[in-house]
């Protein structure tokens, strides 16, 4: 029995219909659906060379750090910033919401399990895509209620004018494709690293380290409705969890050996993490 769905074919962007094993389109044009659950919608001229996004080894890393729990305080936060939202609209309806970005589901499948205990929500509509198709993987393993896609941001296979919300995570964007495909005046969450963030971390890997320049900005088409910032301190204890911490980050790239050697020998780790979230509407 087919379902339709909010995904778009990528090759003539026509609406997606999920069938048994497939999605297909009107045109004839199918992608089969992963043992997972998810589709892959990345054609290869969305993509450059080599395997996109983040790789397993990192996807693994910022899975079990935070399924630790060290970024739950922010995920709260970031929960309650896009249910403030969803209470301006009307609930006696299906809630349609895109993490762009999602990584590993993480805060994809937080946000749901949120949702679900608000009274008046009839339905949630939820999408996950991510350029990693490892960790689209481990995204799909952790809520089948969400369907989730290997997709660029840049080229997001999401029907136009079908999203009440779009969830952006420290994730590339394309704000021309965010507002295509948002809902008049529907709501683009943003959340970006403050300038503090991970600072004890960088002071352990580098002699000089500097803050953060300022990230999450957002062009034309969009009106800043709030912004407000998560700051806490977080302490690592084993040498597991701090190397998972540097994995996840973009420091594991472009940092020499011999200091990630150094810091592989620590046993406890106090960090400040800092996170800016702003909350636009689409003009």
């Amino acid at each position: 029995m087919s379902k339709k769905s909010l995904f778009q074919c990528p090759v003539c962007s026509n609406a997606l219909v999920q069938g048994e094993r497939q999605y297909f389109c009107r045109k004839g044009h199918s992608y089969d659906i992963a043992r997972k659950g998810y589709v892959n919608l990345l054609l290869p001229s969305h993509i450059g060379a080599g395997d996109p996004g983040d790789h397993k080894e990192m996807i693994e890393c910022r899975r079990d750090f935070l399924n630790k729990g060290y970024y739950e305080i922010f995920s709260d936060h970031l929960n309650e910033a896009l249910i403030s939202q969803v209470s301006d609209m009307d609930k006696a309806k299906e809630i349609c919401i895109l993490d762009a970005g999602c990584g590993e589901g993480y805060y994809t499948s937080r946000l749901r399990n949120k949702l679900l205990t608000i009274d008046g929500i009839d339905a949630i509509n939820m999408y996950g895509i991510d350029v990693s198709k490892a960790a689209i993987h481990y995204a799909s393993g952790r809520d089948k209620n969400i369907r989730f896609a290997v997709a660029s941001t840049y080229h997001t296979p999401i029907l136009s004018e079908s999203m009440d919300t779009i969830l952006c995570v420290f994730a590339p964007r394309d704000e021309q494709e965010f507002s295509r495909i948002l809902k008049p005046s529907g709501k683009l969450i943003i959340a970006a690293p403050g300038a503090r963030h991970l600072l004890g971390l960088k002071k352990a890997l580098y002699e000089e380290s500097s803050f953060i320049g300022q990230k999450g900005t957002v062009g034309e088409g969009f009106e800043l409705l709030k912004q407000f910032n998560v700051s806490y301190d977080i302490h690592l204890k084993g040498s597991e969890d701090i190397f998972n911490l540097l994995m996840m980050t973009p420091y594991s790239r472009h940092t020499d050996q011999d200091a990630v050697e150094d810091l592989k020998k620590l046993d406890k780790l106090d960090t400040e993490v800092d996170f800016n979230i702003m909350i636009y509407q689409k003009i």
